[in-house]
Order: structure tokens, then sequence, then C-alpha cells
């Protein structure tokens, strides 16, 4: 069952007998419509800005004639992977008193802290979100195209060495983040730094493996989206300066609409009387994860199966790595209930089933439409349990 804790102090008035409150009746005791409007537009700005960013990112690699596995892999998956680190970031230390910033720099954040249950939830959100619903959309898209006759096979046709690396990696140091929960601080710091050394390990063998390909940037560019700055103004040009302004900007709108998002998100979870680790983990990885489910089907559109798969599996590469580095140092790295153990457990499953029907050359739609299973049990375990 759930831990009085990790469902907030609000739970125990339910324990105490004052009745079951359904989540569509909390959901209607909002104080006022203000709260949800400014929930809509947060989360709406930081959609956005992550569209935005997601662009310039794109065009960038293009115009830095970078292959086909390093844009999916790195450039693209770490530019539309950056909100969901920005997230934790505002939730920790935008306005953070001295008093605070000390606890949280030597380790003893408190667990039970909105900000900490916030940053955790946007934290590990993001790996669940890209492992399960991500995959499922690779797998509902390539299935549409297929029975439309866009695609003439149900077989996932990418680059086998990019997708078992990126999973090996997320593996391994998934893994690793999962048992520092049950380790003090000292070992979470450990942990961190042997995180930023598999990154590391990671990017140069990324980078090598495709140091010889013969890519060019214009081959993407035909497929890319207009440049979004070009669509406003036509007269424009996407040159290096304005990528590079577009991408700043977007960067910019993207801090504080994340720092709105996080308040609000405070005030939402308990005007609903649920934990704000629970709002934090499945709302804000809708927004922050847009931009690689749109980029994933548009590439299974275009058969372009190393960039779709890549871009999602280069994500889980850094979202398990960079952002879980954050968490081990400035939040406690705790959770409050078993339940969320399957999160980690959910993840490291649908990472090792296409894995292995990768190894057994059996990559199919199938493969990835499965994996969307384990969000739903999750998330029915969690509404089940939180009634």
């Amino acid at each position: 069952m759930l831990s009085e804790e990790y469902c907030g102090e609000q739970y125990s008035k339910r324990r105490e007998g004052k009745g079951k409150i359904l989540f569509k009746a909390r959901f209607f005791r909002l104080k006022n419509v203000e709260t949800l409007f400014y929930f809509i537009i947060s989360l709406f700005a930081i959609l956005i800005s992550c569209i935005i960013f997601s662009n310039s990112v794109e065009w960038l690699g293009a115009r830095l004639n970078l292959s086909h596995g390093i844009t999916g892999s790195i450039l693209a998956a770490v530019g539309t992977a950056l909100p969901e680190t920005v997230v934790p970031l505002v939730a920790i230390f935008w306005g953070i008193n001295k008093e605070n910033l000390v606890k949280v720099l030597t380790g003893h954040a408190d667990s039970l802290n909105s900000v900490n249950q916030i940053s955790m939830g946007a934290i590990i959100g993001a790996p669940f979100m890209l492992s399960t619903v991500a995959f499922f959309l690779i797998g509902f898209s390539s299935w549409t195209y297929f029975k439309t006759g866009r695609r003439k096979s149900k077989i996932i046709n990418m680059d086998k060495t990019v997708l078992e690396r990126d999973l090996t990696f997320f593996i391994v140091s998934f893994s690793l983040a999962f048992l520092a929960i049950f380790l003090s601080h000292l070992f979470h710091v450990i942990f961190a730094v042997l995180m930023l050394i598999l990154y590391a390990v990671y990017l140069y063998l990324t980078i090598k493996e495709e140091s010889n390909n013969e890519y060019k940037g214009e081959e993407l560019e035909e497929n890319l989206d207009p440049f979004l700055l070009t669509k406003i103004i036509p007269a424009l040009k996407p040159t290096m300066f304005l990528i590079w302004l577009q991408l700043i900007v977007s960067l910019a709108l993207l801090i504080f609409s994340a720092h709105y998002f996080v308040e609000v998100i405070k005030e939402v979870s308990s005007q609903l009387l649920l934990p704000a680790f629970v709002i934090s983990l499945l709302l804000t990885p809708i927004a922050t994860e847009l931009p690689e489910k749109f980029n994933s089907w548009m590439w299974i559109r275009q058969k372009k199966d190393t960039l779709a798969v890549g871009n999602i599996s280069g994500a889980l590469v850094f979202q398990s790595t960079f952002p879980v580095t954050i968490g081990l140092l400035f939040t406690s790295w705790q959770v409050q209930s078993s339940i969320s153990y399957l999160i980690f457990i959910f993840c490291l499953i649908c990472a090792s089933i296409v894995l292995f029907a990768l190894k057994k050359n059996k990559l199919s739609y199938k493969t990835f439409l499965f994996c969307g299973v384990f969000y739903l049990i999750y998330l029915t375990l969690v509404f089940c349990r939180c009634r």
C-alpha cells in the first residue's frame, strides 16, 4: 500500500474515516478557476518552449553536417531532453534561501518537501514516459503506416549498433539509479560522478562509431520542419546566428515557464489532495517529452527508423545519467512508497524487451506497442491506491 507520507498529509483525514474522495470530485474542488488556468498556461508554455528548442537543435545538427546517429542519439536527444533537466533545477534552486541551500548541498533535503517531490517526479518520470509511452507511439505509428501501405514491413529497420549501445548504457545507468535509492548520500555522490563518466564514455563511443559516416546535413534539412523564425518572417533565412538566437530565446522561455509550472504544481497538488510527486511524475513529461514523440512519429513516416528510435533511446541514456546526477546530488533520492519502485522496474523491463527483440532480429511494431502496457498498469495502480 501507499504510505501516508507518499500520499501526503491530507490522506490522514481519509484514513480517519472521513470518507473517500474521488479524483473527479477533487478536481472540481479547486479553490478557483485561476489556478487551473495558470496550470494549463504554464504546461502549454513549456510545450511551446520545447517545440521551439527542438526545432533549433535539429537545424543546428543539420547545419553542422552531423550523421543520423549523432543527430538522433546525441544532439536531438539531448536537446529535447534538456527541458526535463531544467524543471528539477528550477524547482530546487529558484529562490532558495541560504539555510535550505546548505541542506540541499549536504544531502539533507527533506524527502517530503514538495520541491523534492516535484524534482524527483520530473527526473524519474522522463525515462518512464520515454520507455513506455514514447516506445508505444513508435509502435503505433509503425503499425498505422504499415496498415495504410506507407510501410511494407512490420520490422523496424534501424542501425542495430545505435539502439544496442543506447539501451545497454540505459540499463546500466538506470539500474545504478535504482540501487542508489537504498544507499546513503555518500554513495549518491559516488554514483553521480559515475553517471557523468558513463555519459562521457557514451558520447565518445557514439561519435567514434559515427565518424566515418558520409551523411551530410543537407540531406536532413529537406525533411526538417520549417525553421520557426522563417515561418514567422518569410524573408529571414535560417543562418547560424538566427538558429542560435532562436535556441537561446527558447531556453530562456523554458526556464521561466518551468518556474511558474513548479509553483502551480504545488498549488494543484494541495488542492487535489494528491502528492506533488505523482502530479509531477505524470504531467511534467507530457509537456517536456512531446518533442521526442512528434519527431519520432515524423521520422517513422519518412522510414528513418534509426533517427526515430535513436532519438528516444538516446534521450533515455541522457535522462538516466545527467538529470539523475542532479537528483542524486540535490534531492533526498528516496521514494516514499514501494509502488514507486515499479517505475524503475518497468523502465528496465521495457528496455530489456526491446534489446532482446533487437538481438533476435525480431524488432517490430508489436515490441514497441507492448511497452505501453506498463504505463497503463502503473497509472491504474496509482489511482486505485490513491482513491
